[in-house]
């Protein structure tokens, strides 16, 4: 799901005074555990009945990363785009759609500097992971429009062609992948506003 900004937070009201002697009865206690097992099991049926999309409003700003470590903000381009909620995670990455142009961005970790010599052809196998004859282009130089250098080429997997960037942050501690793919029939105009949306990567925190 994009990356709403997270609710505020408030400080916690002032402790009222302790009330002594109080007791859970057990009819009390047996119907607070019903409630929970009731939500727990019934949760993955609520999570079906769900709708798995979710509409991206033009220029929604993308944090994929946990807390604590180095984030990856990327900005949507352009209107009409659906992120899937089942194919998504703020820790990990996104999946957005939109007029037959599909994008997969995630985040990479990077346990070593030299780690991010190797994220092209480390790119070339999750895209072949899912599908033996997925293609990646030679790599070319390209930047975002913050100015980081990082590494663009042509990509195809599954029936749909595009273009995959990648590039790791200035303490090379972690990446982010970006593939904008387009399938028969695609808009030209959203693959462009994939791309754009791949170059509008910038980071946050991590090694400096």
């Amino acid at each position: 799901m994009p990356s709403p900004a997270p609710p505020p937070v408030h400080p916690p009201p002032p402790a009222g005074p302790a009330l002594p002697g109080t007791r859970l009865r057990p009819a009390a206690v047996f119907l607070a555990l019903a409630t929970v097992v009731a939500l727990v099991a019934g949760w993955p049926l609520l999570a079906r009945a769900l709708p798995d999309k979710e509409s991206v409003r033009d220029g929604a700003l993308l944090t994929i990363g946990p807390e604590g470590a180095g984030r990856v903000i990327l900005r949507v381009r352009g209107g009409g785009w659906e992120l899937s909620r089942s194919a998504s995670d703020p820790v990990s990455g996104y999946l957005l759609s939109r007029a037959g142009v599909r994008i997969r961005a995630s985040r990479v970790d990077l346990l070593t500097t030299a780690a991010a010599g190797r994220l092209w052809p480390g790119l070339r196998d999750v895209l072949r992971a899912s599908d033996a004859g997925a293609r990646l282009g030679a790599p070319e130089e390209t930047r975002t429009t913050r100015g980081r250098p990082g590494r663009t080429g042509s990509a195809e997997q599954g029936g749909r062609t595009g273009r995959a960037f990648a590039f790791a942050s200035p303490g090379e501690d972690f990446a982010v992948t970006v593939v904008v793919l387009g399938g028969p029939g695609a808009e030209r105009d959203a693959l462009r506003e994939g791309y754009a949306l791949a170059r509008s990567a910038r980071f946050q925190g991590g090694a400096a």
